[in-house]
């Protein structure tokens, strides 16, 4: 023993005497302080001295059930442990078997006793640093002679995993099973393989007789619904795979490259023992450890715990996922042989992980399945894909049933692994195994079924909305809210899902494919065509593909579907027909006109031809749910123009004159949602004829649209179709297509007066509202500001008009002086009456020679825009409410143009005014409309409407503004109220008063009553936005008429505050008591301050 271990010794002697006497915490935490500081070598030299304190402890009674002491006498031995080599067996076996008697009891749960948690951590933890430490050789003996003991301590590590919550001590315990089988990351390679040769064998027969067992309970840990956290399970999937490889790879199979008489001796054995029963039923003790027998049954076993870790390639942990996959690509690479069975379900697990969200667990498991199929001999990678087809087909069975789960990351998962599935299946051979999985009938049904069922769209009313005011020219939507699928919620499922019908358009079977959804789709189901525009958008699909899809969707019947729901028809009576094959009076579309004589009428049958017969009228939907369905599907087709062509590029050149008129009609359509599917289509066809936008795409094709909307007009079927065509066309143009536009508008301004064209009033509207709204642009026609706010009160005074008066009073007596009078003028008043007499005879005499001059003619414009809004003031009193809306929207557009041509705009604000009245009061969207028009034939009239406003319209809006004031109250921004029609309607009206009061000039009694209506509003418990509106009105009415707003701001303050007069050069004034400038009502003093801006 040399100085330094003497040293050593001498100084560690009596604090080990005071631990053996006293296993005191004062006493252990100064052992443990000391060891610390000393070399690893002295440690080393004394281990067996320094540990048989804390030996002789843990094996004694005299501290048994004190638990926190036998803690920390165990966390001492840890320290110990840590900083040496044990190489004495018999030391090793005192500790394992003193400690494991600490946890082991066999008539509990598990077999483990019920000592504190924090006592089971330390034990795990000091378990763990034995094996790490003790030599190999100490190692190679127990893994030889105490194979027992050390199955006994993996027992009781696993269940401890498996039951225990604390998550340190789960941990601790899944460590301490991979240092007993010396398969912990610091006993093995960066492979996770064991160095040693012989080590790795005897550890190998250990687990073989565990192995299920062990593998059973780490899958417990892997799978428990109760983990906190991630790292309890990566922990288990780790250590899973570490035993699992080792003990079953493939080089621990026996293989013979040469037959010998032995094999067929012990073949003709076995048929002669009639043994007919499956290998892995046969008991344990009949298949001797680690023969190919063993090996066959164990992969069987084990299949079952691979499967079971399924689930977790969905779980929301990106670790636990990475881990799952290094799991599957260590069966594949290095368990092929020992574990078949489980193959098809590790290449389920890669190929799913494959497309995962995080690039390092997509391209390792890409990379592991593409080294897997490249590396593997013919004969194998052919019964690899066999596999596959029949998890394939499989996986197409249990789609629908996965994607009817809430599950998001199981439906995203199954997604994945289909995508898989047809990318690994689509290889280089001829024909590709895909075709041949799906060349049965039953196997393409199941694939178009699994593709239906995942595209299954979610139908409601908005399908059906309508509106009657849109913007044409909007920018393409970003978004496709006709096609929100029923059961994928995630954007990432319908994109995985498009994946996959793209890879399916570029694979070898897309044409057989095709075939069979078209055969599908005479059934118009909206879910085919949406397979189907994903077929044709493939980047690399077949042109064929496209065209073929194209050439369907722009078949009539196919293109024009009804989306009205039908109203049942009585059948043919024999007063209309004796037999309708003959004579059908229903055949035709009829309607009556006056005949020739007064109070006759003839009935006539329109658009008979026998060039060509009409067209009949689509027939109706049977439900409100068809008719949903139908949307759905008109819109899905007119995206699919759109992104079909996309994909063509060039080669859709042929197709742009059939689908132009097609999708401009989408584009004119009254359903929103339609109108926003051909939005989509028609950007996307100009992106793809190579045009910058869609109006230059109408500019090259002006005279082919021009001449389909002449020839359509011409055709009562196709009335519809050409309006709506026309209304984008003007919205898409400029004036060089101005003098085309005016022939046809004329035209339609003809049909429009016909009565048999009624149904088709909104598109007639629609058109007049497009080319009035285009005037106004092309000749830049400014509207007035219909609310122009104060932003600052002037300083008014409200003595002005009293000083003023004064002056002219002092005036006028001056000028009723005769003798001042005269002497002013210099004249009698006799001589002036004389000279006015004789100036009055010579103006009769006289004659006004002059010529008067002709008004020029009105432009071309100005006329067409006359006749528009004559014809829309008889439109004005329609039953239905969006071409009511539409027609005083096209006159509210129209009038301004017309604002320096008086003669021909006062007639038509006299011809409107009689059918605007009835609407005042109609339903607030058509009320809110009608206001526009008021407001805007105010401000253009002025006080020619004034005496009818005041009659007519201005007291139902004063009943209206007091009555809702009551509902308005304490209606803050969370109230429902705030979203009503009535609420819109009365935050209208506020906000066309002031207009209405200053243009049409009212006298102080309409002012007051107006004023009157609005004071509610000041309240500050109304709502914040009509507060404002209120507000902007009494600044108003000052900037219009102060005298008449301050007094009647001061009667409704009604305050003493007494207003001193400045002295005055005419008149002695006195004070004045009461102002408008501070409110009694504290619910009214901060707007009041607003109006006169006081701080």
């Amino acid at each position: 023993m040399n100085s330094k271990i003497k040293e050593t010794f001498s100084r560690m002697k009596p604090i080990c005497d005071m631990v053996m006497v006293c296993p005191s915490p004062g006493n252990v935490n100064r052992f443990m302080s000391i060891v610390s500081e000393l070399r690893k070598e002295d440690v080393q030299e004394l281990q067996q001295y320094l540990l048989f304190p804390f030996i002789t402890h843990i094996r004694s009674t005299e501290i048994k059930n004190k638990h926190e002491q036998q803690r920390i006498v165990i966390d001492a031995m840890k320290v110990v442990l840590e900083k040496v080599t044990v190489n004495s067996f018999e030391m090793c076996m005192k500790i394992e078997t003193g400690l494991l008697s600490l946890t082991f009891d066999k008539n509990k749960p598990g077999m483990i006793a019920e000592v504190p948690e924090e006592l089971k951590l330390s034990i795990m933890r000091c378990l763990t640093v034995l094996m790490l430490n003790i030599d190999s050789a100490v190692r190679l003996k127990l893994l030889k002679t105490q194979v027992p003991l050390l199955a006994q301590t993996i027992f009781i590590s696993v269940h401890i995993a498996k039951l225990e919550k604390l998550r340190s001590l789960r941990l601790a315990a899944i460590n301490n099973v991979m240092a007993h089988t010396a398969t912990h990351e610091q006993l093995t390679d960066d492979m996770c393989h064991i160095r040693d040769g012989n080590l790795e064998t005897l550890v190998v027969d250990m687990l073989s007789s565990i192995l299920p067992g062990v593998l059973a309970a780490l899958q417990d840990v892997a799978m428990c619904k109760e983990n906190p956290g991630h790292a309890v399970v990566v922990a288990a999937l780790n250590a899973t795979h570490r035993i699992l490889c080792l003990t079953m790879h493939d080089k621990h199979l026996n293989k013979k490259t040469d037959v010998t008489a032995e094999d067929f001796a012990s073949m003709i054995a076995l048929k002669t023992k009639s043994i007919d029963k499956d290998v892995s039923s046969k008991g344990v003790k009949d298949i001797a450890r680690r023969s190919p027998e063993w090996y066959a049954m164990a992969g069987e076993k084990l299949t079952l715990v691979i499967k079971s870790l399924v689930p977790l390639s969905t779980h929301e942990n990106v670790k636990i996922r990475k881990e799952l996959a290094v799991l599957s690509a260590r069966i594949l690479r290095e368990c092929n042989a020992s574990m078949q069975p489980s193959i098809p379900v590790v290449l389920d697990i890669l190929i799913s992980l494959a497309k995962d969200e995080y690039p390092e667990v997509s391209e390792y498991c890409a990379s592991v399945v593409n080294a897997y199929f490249a590396e593997a001999s013919e004969e194998r990678r052919l019964d690899t894909m066999d596999c596959l087809c029949e998890n394939f087909l499989t996986t197409l069975t249990n789609l629908p049933r996965i994607l009817n789960n809430i599950d998001s990351g199981r439906k995203l998962a199954a997604l994945n692994l289909l995508h898989g599935y047809v990318r690994v299946l689509s290889d280089e051979s001829r024909p590709q195994r895909l075709t041949t999985a799906i060349t049965s009938h039953t196997a393409l049904d199941a694939l178009c079924e699994a593709l239906r069922h995942a595209a299954a769209l979610s139908t409601d009313l908005t399908l059906l909305a309508t509106h009657a005011d849109r913007e044409l020219t909007a920018p393409p939507p970003t978004t496709t809210p006709w096609r929100i699928l029923r059961h994928l919620d995630t954007k990432e499922c319908e994109q995985r899902l498009q994946d996959i019908c793209q890879l399916l358009a570029e694979a070898e079977c897309a044409e057989l494919l095709l075939d069979h959804l078209l055969e599908l789709f005479q059934q118009r189901e909206c879910e085919v065509a949406y397979i189907m525009n994903c077929f044709g958008s493939a980047p690399n699909s077949s042109p064929t593909l496209a065209k073929r899809i194209l050439d369907t969707y722009l078949e009539e019947d196919v293109w024009y579907l009804p989306l009205e729901v039908c109203s049942s028809e009585t059948p043919v009576t024999k007063e209309e027909t004796l037999d309708v094959e003959v004579y059908n009076p229903r055949a035709w579309m009829k309607d009556s006109v006056p005949g020739l004589y007064e109070g006759a009428t003839e009935t006539r049958y329109t658009g008979v031809s026998y060039a060509e017969g009409r067209r009949g009228a689509a027939p109706g939907c049977s439900s409100v749910a068809a008719a949903q369905r139908s949307a759905a599907l008109c819109c899905l087709l007119t995206e699919g123009v759109g992104a079909l062509a996309a994909t063509l590029r060039d080669r859709f050149q042929p197709y742009l004159l059939k689908t132009l008129c097609l999708v401009l009609e989408r584009v004119g359509s009254r359903y929103e949602l339609l109108h926003l599917a051909g939005l989509k289509a028609i950007n996307d066809i100009a992106l793809a004829c190579g045009h910058s936008g869609v109006v230059e795409l109408i500019a090259t094709n002006a005279d082919y649209l021009t001449s389909q909307i002449t020839n359509r007009l011409k055709k009562v079927w196709n009335i519809q179709s050409a309006l709506e065509i026309l209304s984008v066309v003007m919205e898409y143009s400029d004036t060089r297509i101005l003098d085309y536009l005016y022939g046809i508008v004329d035209d339609v301004l003809v049909q429009s007066c016909d009565k048999f064209h009624e149904r088709d009033l909104y598109a007639y509207l629609q058109v007049f509202l497009t080319f009035i709204t285009r005037i106004r642009k092309w000749f830049h026609v400014e509207e007035d500001s219909k609310t122009t706010t104060c932003n600052k009160t002037e300083n008014f005074s409200v003595l002005k008009g009293v000083i003023e008066f004064a002056k002219n009073k002092e005036e006028a007596e001056r000028l009723l002086s005769k003798e001042e009078f005269e002497e002013d003028c210099g004249k009698s008043v006799e001589e002036m009456y004389r000279e006015d007499l004789k100036k009055k005879e010579e103006d009769v005499l006289d004659y006004d020679d002059r010529v008067t001059h002709e008004s020029p003619p009105l432009q071309r414009h100005v006329t067409v825009t006359v006749s528009i809004l004559k014809r829309c003031i008889h439109f004005i009193t329609s039953k239905q409410r969006d071409n009511a809306i539409l027609a005083l929207k096209v006159l509210s557009l129209g009038l301004p143009i017309l604002k320096h041509h008086e003669n021909e705009l006062l007639p038509l604000v006299h011809l409107t005014w009689a059918p605007l009245c009835t609407k005042v009061g109609a339903e607030p969207a058509v009320a809110r409309a009608a206001l526009d028009l008021l407001v805007t034939m105010a401000t253009l009239s002025k006080d020619f409407i004034r005496n009818r406003a005041m009659k007519d319209v201005l007291p139902h809006m004063y009943k209206y503004l007091r009555s809702s004031s009551h509902d308005s109250l304490l209606k803050d921004r969370g109230s429902t109220y705030r979203l009503s029609p009535a609420y819109r309607l009365q935050e209208a009206m506020l906000a066309a008063l002031p207009c209405l009061v200053v243009d049409l000039r009212l006298d102080e009694a309409g002012l007051e009553e107006a004023m009157s209506c609005a004071d509610a509003y000041l309240s500050r418990k109304q709502p914040k936005p009509l507060q404002e509106l209120a507000v902007i009105f009494f600044k108003h009415i000052l900037a219009s008429n102060y005298g008449a707003g301050w007094y009647h701001l001061r009667s409704l303050c009604a305050n003493e505050d007494v207003l001193e007069p400045p002295a005055m050069k005419y008149i002695k004034l006195e004070p004045v008591v009461g102002t408008p400038y501070r409110s009694t009502d504290v619910d009214y003093e901060k707007n009041i301050k607003l109006i006169f801006d006081i701080d």
